[in-house]
């Protein structure tokens, strides 16, 4: 028999191994082209490595029969349940299935990707940390948002087989996203504003003025407003309720884009682009699948004369020619969005009201446009810092002739000497004679 703990077992004419997986005691033979390994003490000695490895791969989480039994049946029964790359990523688009299109779509991408760099047939317990971190880096990506989303589903597909206390053995510990520059929202002026509507009018059909017109005097991000219906329009209150969003290839989902309904107060500027817009689309019925509401969308393109389809049509046809013109620095349609933001921070606008119509948190909105809080302040916020870092007095004009103010009711401390010289330190309020006695 074998040391006791080992782990061997020695028979008369071969050698076991026994140990302990998921709960279940398992002894098997050692063979050598499918022969039993003779009990030498050589071959003993090589069991309890063996032994000592299986334990340690086992709390690892990646031990295999293949691996160290390969004349074992356990082994083609292990070989025949193996996870595939491939077979994972395929389980994990389909977890993906309450997302919207655009998001399956772009993950899709994603995985082809994956699949193509790892191999779809290649296990996933062949697949180790080192694998992942040389094949990420060696990839040549186009940008780093790129690099972080495809991640995002790398990690997705590898999270369905390491779940839980298993998490620990997953090879995409450690592999982080590639650090992003933050960009600065980039609106126009006012005059660019004006500008670029005023061309509009002349140049193209009224109903995409109406449109940029509302895009400006709304500041709705361009999923939302293409999706807007009559429905939506409170015409007593002056209100529009954001409350879904078309997304990719004209689908569509509830919510905004932070999944949450929301109401915006509407300007004149932008009462005027419905007025323009309702006798195209307002008498309009449309049958829907889910037979909830027959409204027609708002907006149109009037050169399909539908609704549109995204956003690519309005900034490739109409907007971009239409800086060009101009002569205005190129930025894209979305800044419609940031103009009005930085505009009604100017004008002193409470940011919390801005926040809320812009679908925003008020953290997020001074985050992003803090630096539009002190454009139009006149210099009354400088002159109040200047008031306040003013140097009243000469003496105090160097910093290190400042002292803090005495509190009140805080005694002084003053130096006294003992009956033998020597120095101490006492209260103004608690003078006493002292009388050391050695």
């Amino acid at each position: 028999m074998g040391r006791s703990g080992s782990g061997v077992d020695v028979r008369e004419s071969s050698i076991r191994i026994k140990f302990v997986l998921n709960g279940e005691t398992i002894r098997e033979r050692l063979t050598i082209n499918g022969k039993s390994l003779d009990p030498t003490p050589a071959n003993r000695k090589y069991a309890e490595r063996m032994a000592a490895e299986i334990k340690r791969r086992i709390e690892l989480g990646n031990f295999s029969f293949a691996e160290f039994f390969p004349d074992s049946a356990r082994a083609r029964t292990e070989k025949d349940e193996a996870t595939t790359f491939g077979k994972l990523a395929d389980l994990w688009l389909e977890s993906c299935g309450r997302l919207a299109e655009a998001s399956r779509s772009q993950y899709a991408s994603a995985v082809r990707l994956w699949k193509g760099l790892l191999g779809e047939d290649t296990l996933i317990r062949d697949i180790t940390h080192k694998t992942l971190a040389s094949k990420i880096g060696a990839h040549k990506w186009s940008s780093e948002k790129k690099h972080n989303n495809y991640l995002i589903a790398l990690r997705g597909i590898f999270k369905l087989e390491y779940p839980g206390p298993a998490t620990v053995h997953n090879p995409m510990n450690g592999i982080k996203d590639m650090k992003v520059v933050k960009t600065l929202p980039d609106p126009l002026s006012t005059s660019e504003r004006d500008a670029i509507l005023g061309d509009m009018k002349t140049q193209y059909d009224e109903r995409v003025h109406a449109y940029f017109q509302w895009m400006f005097y709304t500041g709705m991000r361009p999923e939302e407003a293409i999706a807007l219906r009559w429905s939506d329009i409170d015409w007593n209150r002056m209100t529009v309720r954001i409350q879904r969003v078309r997304t990719f290839k004209g689908t569509e989902r509830d919510g905004s884009k932070t999944h949450s309904e929301r109401e915006v107060d509407l300007l004149p500027q932008a009462v005027d682009a419905l007025l323009t817009m309702k006798p195209y689309t307002y008498m309009l019925k449309i049958e829907r699948e889910d037979d909830s509401d027959s409204a027609a969308d708002i907006f149109q393109n009037p050169v399909t004369g539908r609704a549109w389809h995204d956003e690519r049509s309005q900034r490739d046809t109409f907007w971009r020619p239409s800086l060009k013109r101009l002569e205005i620095r190129w930025r894209t349609a979305y800044n419609t969005r940031h103009t009005f933001a930085t505009v009604a921070l100017m004008a002193a606008v409470a940011p919390a009201y801005i926040a809320n119509q812009l679908g925003h948190s008020v953290k997020m909105l001074l985050e992003k446009y803090a630096r539009w809080l002190s454009e139009n302040d006149d210099g009354s916020a400088r002159a109040k810092l200047a008031a306040a870092m003013a140097v009243s007095k000469p003496e105090t004009a160097n910093s290190s002739q400042i002292r803090p103010k005495k509190r009140m009711g805080q005694p002084k401390l003053l130096p006294h000497k003992d009956n033998f010289g020597r120095r101490y330190w006492n209260r103004t309020n608690d003078l006493h004679d002292v009388n050391v006695a050695l």
